[in-house]
């Protein structure tokens, strides 16, 4: 098997795990809801949305990015002729791809910096270490994905 191919499965898995966390999130929003008119609350619903909503939109850019998903800055692109539209796709994704390099880079420290302090999340009591994990990772298939479009302009990684 291909290294694009296990990149694109994994992107796609990745994808359903955004999916489950997003109902995970919001069923645990709603039964607290519910919960709160008898007086009850559910311990760590506030940690549990907030992990999962981390979860949902890192785990989602990957394969939004590979679909082409992204709404594109259609202002300069119809202003511009086929070059025009070929030099901005360039620009847009080399400054991307820096800009998800640096911020996995810092994102990877900082996941170190919690696992070394050994931070959790106030009322779980469960480490927090792994959520700026998830964000690097998935910054990293998505340099993947750039650089995968940098050398096929205008087509998908992935297709919908």
């Amino acid at each position: 098997m291909s290294f694009f191919k296990i990149i694109s499965r994994l992107i796609i898995g990745l994808a359903y795990a955004a999916g489950i966390s997003t109902i995970l999130m919001m069923g645990v929003t709603v039964v607290d809801v519910i919960l709160r008119i008898f007086h009850i609350s559910i311990t760590g619903a506030f940690d549990l949305v907030r992990a999962f909503g981390v979860i949902s939109v890192a785990c989602a850019l990957p394969y939004v990015t590979a679909t082409k998903g992204h709404i594109a800055i259609e202002f300069f692109y119809h202003k511009s002729g086929r070059l025009g539209r070929l030099v901005l796709d360039l620009v847009f994704r080399v400054t991307a791809l820096v800009l998800f390099a640096l911020l996995g880079y810092h994102t990877f420290r900082h996941g170190i910096t919690l696992f070394r302090s050994g931070e959790v999340f106030a009322n779980l009591g469960i480490p927090v270490f792994w959520i700026p994990f998830v964000i690097s990772f998935n910054c990293l298939l998505m340099m993947i994905v750039f650089v995968y479009h940098l050398f096929h302009p205008g087509k998908e990684y992935i297709k919908p």
